[in-house]
């Protein structure tokens, strides 16, 4: 990554330069660093731009030179409500359309602008009149002699849609700062009558009572693990990070009670000879994905298959069910079509072989949706494919039901998604969408203070050259997909949508570039769609963040998060944590996420342990100097409530923090031997857990979300990064029924505070 290019490396550069790749770049610590001349030439040619000898490079700069200008007017132009749009083209264009007469004709009718083409002397682009109203239009210029250029003009409004928007349309005090929970949807347990139906697996109808439970309590948004789409016929995968496609969902997450009604789950258990496996998936601690996925699906294709029986027979519920499935089927178009086309062909390639996990291994003719093989497979395979198109209409028609009981329980904003920064290359996305991706590389993030070898997440997405040329298509669809049921996102790397770490397929997570995205394009379709959804958009930005990105974010209203293991004065001695009030407005505060430790794992060194276990500590750190500075981080963090207790009193209010019993914890800690002083802080976890929730709530946020986890006190993180099979990631399954767990003393607590601060 440290190589020094030789000045016959600069036509190499300047290549990569021109298709947006970034050869210098600044670590995490700020040290500046440069890219391996192997790895850019790797990754341009997986661009479609070949650079391995001299002549290529150059026959590359010609093609893309080429490819400038030519550019007339791109197929989508983004633009602000009441500005001017730039429309930029190449410069023998621009003389050409300059002057010429255009018509917009408005998305949803009515009036029609007409004007001629201007030009922007200071920015050397064209530029059109604005527009008053948000929408895709249709833009048109005459270029004469009877023909014209024809483009989409997606007109934003100037952010997203807010909190504040959200609270409005609900007749609620605009400025109300407001609190949620966020869960692993699969981790949720059902209440107990229903528990022997649910194979160890949450649902969507569990999360919309845990939604129901928290808004009894105040809360007004349950922030939910992403459920894209899985693969059914390889339940092995099941990282909710790396979907098959993320414009539909997790098959696995539907509850057949819930469709069916009990009684019929309950006979189809028993007919398929599931109920032992069903007491035992159970009982356990930990989700046997395989097991848990498959039980539920066998279930799933009987009630399917008995329900097309009793449609045919005549059932009129069951016929009523069935208009509703047609009418989806039709909603969704060909994609959906395409992804059942997928689930169907890829478990009837893997019956056959099951070592093929990749759709480049099947029959050639099976390699493209288009192929006329696909649709006599679809034909030939007609219940296989409908059992698809089923899952994707019970799972949307039960997310929707949750998303309706959190409104209907008073939750201002409900459900918020999460949506994955990108898919497997072996999935449907992929698949059906070969033109619009990145392939041969996958993307991660390179090493920073957290992750000192970098991250490779063995994923990818789309092409920031194919989102130009196909009109930002596969992106706006995949916003529509994902915004279109719950009332807010979570945008997994947010940091993507400016540029993103693309790695060479098979290389280490050092060895990878950054390649740039449109952002400005980016962020006005978000904006676009979110007010089309009515849906808050929340931004992961977290780790190596490009400077001005966040003011980017802010300007947009895409909210960042802010973490309270992260807010501390870095600038200052000691790294003291920052007062709460000084955390930034334009943000969600959150005490964790679901790759950090939970409050009370951090408080008693829980992932420590696992660190120094697996070999994960920060580099030249053993466990026992992890441990002191852990110490060191502990009376920090409760001198920073210390501090925000004296700040409230200032005011006149009393300390809304209770850190005696976590001093004194310290103090014999800090004197104890290391079995004493686990026993004093493990005493303490609910006090601090409690604490700390409060000392986050009082962020001057609009919203706080604070994980099931650390409301429940619970030790165990989710996932912990950089492992696989040595930690259980994804596995992990609430001690009990969420909403009787809110009826714990010690959860209470912690309701009653964010109740108090928020």
């Amino acid at each position: 990554m440290n190589h020094v290019p030789h000045p016959s490396d600069s036509a190499l550069h300047a290549l990569a330069q021109q298709a947006g790749l970034q050869a210098d770049w600044e670590d995490a610590a700020g040290c500046a660093m440069r890219v391996n001349d192997d790895v850019l030439r790797t990754v341009l040619g997986c661009l479609g731009l070949p650079a391995s000898t001299a002549a290529q490079v150059a026959d590359s700069h010609a093609r893309l030179r080429a490819e400038a200008d030519n550019v007339t007017v791109p197929a989508l132009v983004t633009g602000i409500v009441g500005q001017p749009i730039q429309l930029v083209t190449a410069p023998r264009q621009r003389a050409a359309l300059e002057g010429r007469p255009y018509r917009i004709e408005y998305e949803h009718g009515g009036a029609t602008v007409e004007s001629t083409v201007g030009a922007d002397r200071d920015r050397a682009t064209l530029q059109l009149a604005p527009v008053p109203t948000a929408g895709y239009h249709r833009l048109r210029i005459d270029t004469g002699a009877g023909s014209s250029i024809d483009a989409t003009l997606a007109i934003a409004p100037p952010r997203c849609y807010a909190v504040a928007d959200a609270l409005h349309e609900r007749k609620r005090t605009q400025d109300a700062r407001l609190w949620g929970s966020s869960a692993q949807l699969y981790g949720l347990r059902a209440a107990a009558e229903l528990a022997p139906l649910s194979a160890g697996l949450g649902s969507y109808a569990n999360a919309g009572a845990l939604a129901r439970s928290l808004a009894q309590h105040g809360a007004d948004a349950l922030a939910l693990s992403p459920v894209h789409a899985m693969f059914s016929a390889e339940p092995q995968r099941y990282s909710p990070y790396s979907p098959s496609s993320r414009l539909f969902l997790n098959a696995t997450m539907i509850d057949p009670a819930a469709l069916f009604g009990e009684h019929a789950v309950r006979q189809a258990i028993a007919d398929n000879g599931l109920t032992d496996v069903y007491t035992r998936l159970e009982a356990a601690t930990l989700i046997d994905w395989p097991a848990s996925a498959t039980a539920r699906l066998t279930v799933l294709r009987a009630l399917h298959r008995q329900m097309r029986e009793q449609a045919a027979a005549g059932n009129e519920n069951v016929k009523r069910l069935r208009e509703d499935f047609r009418t989806f089927c039709a909603a969704r178009g060909q994609s959906l079509l395409d992804h059942a086309h997928y689930e169907a062909l890829d478990a009837h390639v893997r019956n056959r072989d099951p070592h093929t996990w990749h759709w480049k291994q099947w029959p050639a003719a099976y390699q493209s949706p288009s192929n006329p093989a696909v649709r006599a497979f679809a034909h030939d395979h007609a219940e296989g494919v409908d059992f698809h198109l089923f899952l994707q209409w019970a799972a949307a028609r039960q997310l929707a039901a949750a998303q309706r009981g959190a409104e209907d329980a008073g939750m201002a904003i409900g459900l918020i998604a999460d949506l994955a920064i990108g898919t497997d290359s072996a999935g449907s996305h992929v698949w059906s969408r070969q033109q619009e991706v990145l392939i041969g590389v996958t993307v991660g993030a390179p090493p920073d203070l957290f992750n000192t070898h970098g991250q490779n997440w063995g994923l990818t997405t789309f092409s920031p050259r194919a989102m130009r040329s196909h009109g930002f298509a596969a992106f706006i669809e995949m916003l529509r997909a994902v915004m279109s049921t719950p009332g807010g996102v979570r945008i997994d790397h947010v940091l993507g949508l400016m540029r993103l770490w693309v790695i060479p397929e098979g290389a280490s997570a050092l060895d990878g570039v950054y390649l740039r995205y449109p952002l400005q394009d980016l962020l006005r379709l978000i904006a676009l769609e979110s007010w089309r959804n009515r849906c808050i958009v929340i931004g992961e930005d977290l780790g190596t963040v490009p400077g001005g990105l966040r003011g980017q974010l802010a300007d947009t209203g895409l909210l960042g998060m802010r973490i309270l293991w992260f807010e501390r004065e870095e600038a200052v001695p000691g790294q003291p944590f920052r007062p709460p009030q000084d955390w930034a407005r334009t943000s969600v505060a959150m005490t964790s996420t679901h790759d950090l430790s939970t409050l009370a794992g951090w408080w008693v060194g829980n992932d420590l342990r696992w660190q120094g276990k697996l070999g994960l500590l920060p580099a030249g750190m053993d466990e026992a100097q992890a441990h002191v500075q852990r110490m060191a981080d502990r009376h920090a963090l409760v001198e920073a409530f210390a501090h925000h207790n004296h700040a409230a009193e200032q005011y006149g209010n009393p300390p809304p923090l209770h850190i005696t019993t976590l001093r004194l914890a310290l103090e014999r800690a800090g004197a104890a031997s290391a079995a004493d002083a686990d026993i004093a802080l493990d005493a303490t976890a609910d006090d601090f857990a409690t604490a700390a929730t409060a000392f986050t709530a009082a962020a001057p946020v609009p919203l706080t979300v604070v994980p099931l986890e650390d409301l429940f006190g619970l030790t165990e993180q989710p996932n912990l990064p950089s492992t696989i099979e040595t930690h259980p990631n994804w596995r992990r399954r609430l001690p009990g029924p969420a909403s009787a767990q809110l009826d714990d003393p010690a959860v209470q607590a912690r309701l009653a505070v964010l109740a108090r601060q928020r």
